[in-house]
């Protein structure tokens, strides 16, 4: 992926290379205040989860109800229908697809995971995972005999990083 430094990305998250398990990084550059603001909510409640042996990880028990407006979600582009509308918590499906990846390079096990019914430009083809609550998850699994931990960052409004870290 174009503008990937894996090493550049791992300093900047202030981790041990070592550590790492999977990495993945999108942009989301040119994305309107309402979605950008639903990205860094989402990754902060995703930031910091650990992951035991055996134990299984749900995008939606985590990030909560993005529908909801009372919750502080706002609204932003949303595919429904293979159609773009406004719709709260537009943008959550960025941060669940950017979890899939670093998910797929550290080979956890995927239980339930969904693409968009429309291609999305901040992931290749196919390297999706869209989410809508009480419908449609991204769960996985930890496989491992050894404890997980996401660490989820956003910069300058511009860069969603998600690491997969031994701890």
């Amino acid at each position: 992926m174009p503008g990937f430094d894996r090493e550049k990305l791992i300093e900047r998250l202030g981790v041990d290379e070592e550590d790492v398990v999977g990495l993945y990084y999108t942009s989301m550059a040119g994305s309107s205040e309402s979605r950008i603001h639903n990205i860094k909510k989402a990754m902060r409640k995703i930031n910091g989860e650990k992951i035991k042996p055996g134990e299984e990880f749900s995008y939606n028990k985590e990030v909560g109800n993005s529908n909801l407006a009372e919750d502080g979600w706002k609204e932003a582009h949303v595919i429904q229908n293979g159609q773009l509308t406004e719709g709260y918590g537009g943008g959550i499906c960025q941060v669940s697809s950017t979890l899939f990846n670093a998910v797929m390079e550290a080979q956890l096990s995927i239980v339930e995971r969904h693409s968009h019914s429309k291609t999305v430009g901040y992931v290749p083809v196919g390297q999706d995972a869209t989410v809508a609550y009480g419908l449609l998850d991204f769960r996985f699994s930890n496989p491992y005999d050894y404890t997980l931990k996401i660490k989820a960052k956003t910069y300058d409004d511009t860069e969603v990083v998600i690491a997969i870290l031994k701890k």
